[in-house]
């Protein structure tokens, strides 16, 4: 028996898109050395025809919740494996925009045609109701029938012109039309129509971006949007460069969070950032407990396998975070150890770890210890940085300086932003759940490396392979007692920062315990820790694709996994002591009643 080894942020189940690839190969590496080159007694590489990987210097980078499960899985594969697309459509690469584009002018006829039957669904990736119109002559009783029933929906035919998609809706709810030609015989024929509408997750922009990036249609805004032809043609139409109405008066996209399971974890790729004055109508507003927006820390991770508290991989570095911009980077400067993880790179002959081969696994030996890479996260986009060896002065953490920049690949993350800074609070997203766990005293190995006692607060967030992260975060800020009493105290010594952050390997890899010192706060003065690639394509870099250049992303996929290629985790939920409890101590979500002993804390 197979299974496909989906790549996501947190609950996967087969109504949902988890997928992006994280683990692909650098430009210049070909797919040949990625499998018929492997030594004699390298486990076997899982792999599709089109699979990627990224290079091992820059494993260290993925150290953020969820990670794990982007090792292996692209958006493509992804959204047809999970039933985002029941029909198995594909992402859009920039080569089909292309040839949309030039089919756009051929197909408008059909586009505003009248529909020839309707179909209501539930869709599987949002979970609301949802109405496709089959509009064009090429649609036939028995090839409508076909295709509502993948979406185990109900067929309405022989339509009149009260009965589409509109007949029912309120004016205030239709946002427009993503149109998607058929498929088969004739498709530039027969085109889908279905109604997007606005809700609280997604406004005019986000209606234009699932349409986009989760089904590669054409949005034709309509209602709330703009335009009353009912989805024809007109000067509003989307193309991936016209800028939006908006339905909401804050602007639309900020505090977008990722949809479905994604944004259990994640800002919605297209969002513009978390607000510094706290994201309205949220159970964790202007909480003391959330990360804040702006900061930056030294990193260190250790990963230990199950059964055994023995370290056997060790990374560290320094993180920086624009949470307001949906902006990270992280940059790494030591990776030692066996990094034991599905769907990582192939590996050296010397490096490979024998007793984890002899597992039909790969566990490969890092030695990073005199070079440094980056990673930035930037909206839907996730560069790639490593430097040149004769660079003048040492490379630091915190490096703006773009001429020293040796190669830089990108990929498009689709839907996935950066993380939010109330990720670990609350149980937003589907198919997860969080547990609030009150104080607890830790040791805490500070900047020293020295072990110190340290109260935190902890929170679990639980995740799709029913394992859970712990965040702890700290409790006691170094002038506690006098924020009452003294207007003059600095800002970072009032701030619950990030302490400690437990993560599972969630069958990919082992568990990890990460520590988070040396924190500070970023302003906007910072930016241009952020924007070394801007800078570095300014003076004429490039910024390669990490798919080698092929932009027609439709065969990028899951390697096929044996049942037993599993790593087991330490972190699996207990039943017996798992209990749902959102609590946030925010002062404006009105929450579940505060236990005793909670009255006073903040």
């Amino acid at each position: 028996m197979t299974k496909y080894a989906l790549a996501s942020g947190f609950l996967c189940s087969s109504s949902f898109l988890l997928g992006l690839l994280l683990e692909t190969r650098m430009p210049h590496v070909s797919h040949a050395a990625s499998s018929s080159n492997l030594p004699a007694h390298h486990p076997r590489v899982p792999q599709s025809s089109s699979s990627t990987y990224i290079d091992p210097k820059f494993h260290g980078h993925l150290h953020c919740p969820y990670a794990a499960k982007w090792l292996v899985d692209g958006p493509a594969k992804a959204s047809r494996d999970l039933g985002l697309d029941s029909r198995g459509r594909k992402l859009q690469g920039g080569a089909d925009r292309r040839r949309r584009r030039n089919q756009e002018d051929d197909a408008a006829s059909t586009s505003t045609a009248a529909a020839m039957g309707r179909c209501d669904f539930t869709n599987a990736f949002s979970g609301q109701a949802t109405c496709l119109e089959f509009r064009g002559a090429a649609w036939t009783e028995e090839i409508m029938i076909a295709r509502c029933e993948e979406e185990s929906g109900a067929l309405e035919l022989e339509l009149d012109a009260t009965k589409g998609c509109r007949d029912g809706m309120e004016d205030t709810a239709l946002a427009g039309w993503c149109l998607k030609e058929g498929e088969g015989d004739a498709a530039d024929e027969r085109v889908e129509a279905t109604a997007m509408t606005i809700s609280s997750m997604a406004d005019c922009d986000g209606n234009r971006m699932a349409c986009q990036t989760f089904v590669g249609g054409r949005f034709v805004p309509d209602g709330v949007c703009g335009g009353d032809d009912g989805g024809g043609e007109n000067d509003n139409v989307f193309d991936g460069e016209t800028t939006s109405a908006s339905a909401s008066d804050a602007g639309g996209t900020t505090c977008a969070i990722a949809p479905g399971a994604i944004g259990a974890a994640h800002q919605a790729a297209y969002s513009s950032g978390y607000l510094r004055s706290g994201c309205p109508d949220t159970p964790a507003q202007n909480s003391p407990y959330m990360w804040p927006l702006k900061w930056a820390a030294d990193y260190e991770s250790h990963s230990m396998p199950a059964y055994t508290d023995e370290v056997v991989f060790h990374a560290k570095g320094r993180t920086y975070y624009a949470l307001d911009k949906n902006w990270k980077r992280s940059d790494t400067v030591y990776q030692k150890g066996v990094l034991r993880t599905i769907g990582q790179s192939p590996c050296s002959e010397e490096d490979i770890d024998p007793d984890f081969a002899e597992k039909g696994l790969l566990g490969c030996w890092k030695n990073q210890t005199d070079y440094m890479t980056t990673m930035l996260h930037l909206g839907n986009m996730m560069y790639f940085l490593s430097y040149r060896d004769n660079v003048t002065d040492a490379l630091r953490p915190g490096e703006t300086d773009p001429s020293k920049i040796d190669e830089c690949i990108s990929i498009d993350l689709a839907v996935i932003g950066n993380i939010r800074p109330d990720w670990f609070l609350d149980k937003r997203g589907d198919d997860t759940d969080v547990q609030y766990l009150g104080n607890q005293h830790v040791y805490y190995s500070d900047e020293n490396r020295t072990s110190v006692p340290k109260l935190v607060k902890q929170w679990r967030k639980k995740d799709f392979a029913s394992q859970y992260f712990v965040m702890s975060m700290m409790g006691n800020p170094p002038n506690r007692l006098e924020n009452n009493a003294t207007d003059n105290i600095p800002v970072e010594d009032t701030l619950h920062w990030p302490l400690i952050l437990n993560i599972p390997g969630e069958g990919f890899g082992d568990d990890q315990l990460q520590v988070y010192r040396n924190h500070a706060l970023l302003t906007d003065d910072d930016d241009d820790l952020f924007t070394l690639v801007q800078r570095y394509e300014a003076m004429g870099g490039v910024c390669g694709n990490a798919r080698g250049g092929d932009d027609d992303a439709s065969d990028i996929g899951p390697p096929v996994l044996e049942e037993e290629a599993y790593i087991p985790s330490d972190l699996e939920v207990d039943p017996n002591s798992w209990v749902s409890n959102e609590y946030t101590f925010s002062p404006v979500w009105q929450g579940p009643t505060p236990e005793k002993g909670d009255e006073n804390d903040d």
